[in-house]
């Protein structure tokens, strides 16, 4: 969630590519998020991600593309951060090809998942091997789409997680980079489908927070208790802390 616009941006003094290849790179298979948090507990100011994120933060968030088959993000924070293809150049490019797995494509593909197959302008009309998985419910109107994405209809309601995670390893897509926003995340965790969690902590307020012991989240949360991981790594750079956590 540290951007989306698809540009790399460099940080001084941080190198992003060797960072990702040290504390990152052994990763098999499965589901691991990305985001970036103020310190109460936002992940976005005024709606947008930006203004949380810093010049490592955005080298990182490309970096951990790099190591991915697939991008997995929400149709709301696809469309706010104006998505596109995701393109690497190079040192990322050499850091996807060293640490390359079998059948593994040059560039990681972009997954959307939405209700409404309205997509960022900046997917629509590029070459078929950068084309957008477009993740839906069989309820969804798919014509709006044409040959503009690959299409993945998971649910009939609503769109079913598991089985759109299958599906996305039966085309060998096994390493799912989710990027956001909050509300997959969540649903991601209420199936109990997150691996790994990446978490930028950054040295903000915004008073953007929801307030501790919010009543809403509490009643129709299904979990029957919090969900509990291992820390791998706390690395600080700068007024940043890049945090790691594993099942």
């Amino acid at each position: 969630m540290s951007g989306g616009d698809g540009r790399q941006t460099s940080a001084p003094d941080f190198d992003a590519a060797a960072f990702a290849a040290g504390s990152y790179a052994d990763w098999s298979a499965g589901v691991r998020t990305n985001m970036v948090m103020s310190l109460d507990g936002a992940v976005s100011f005024r709606g947008r991600v930006g203004p949380l994120s810093s010049a490592a933060d955005r080298a990182l968030f490309h970096a951990l593309r790099a190591l991915s088959d697939v991008v997995l993000v929400g149709a709301a924070t696809a469309r706010v951060e104006n998505y596109g293809p995701v393109e690497l150049s190079g040192r990322l490019a050499a850091l996807r090809a060293e640490h390359r797995w079998n059948g593994a494509q040059p560039q990681p593909r972009l997954a959307i998942v939405t209700a409404s197959c309205r997509l960022p302008r900046r997917c629509l009309g590029v070459e078929p091997s950068m084309r957008p998985i477009v993740i839906t419910s069989g309820r969804a109107d798919t014509s709006t789409v044409g040959d503009d994405a690959d299409v993945i209809v998971a649910g009939t309601d609503d769109v079913d997680l598991p089985a759109a995670l299958a599906e996305l390893a039966a085309r060998g897509l096994r390493r799912v980079l989710c990027e956001g926003g909050p509300t997959l995340i969540d649903r991601l965790a209420e199936t109990d489908l997150i691996d790994e969690l990446c978490v930028t902590l950054t040295p903000q307020l915004t008073a953007e927070a929801l307030p501790v012991g919010n009543a809403a989240t509490a009643t129709v949360n299904p979990l029957d208790a919090p969900r509990r991981y291992r820390l791998r790594h706390a690395v600080a750079h700068a007024d940043d802390l890049f945090l790691r956590y594993t099942r």
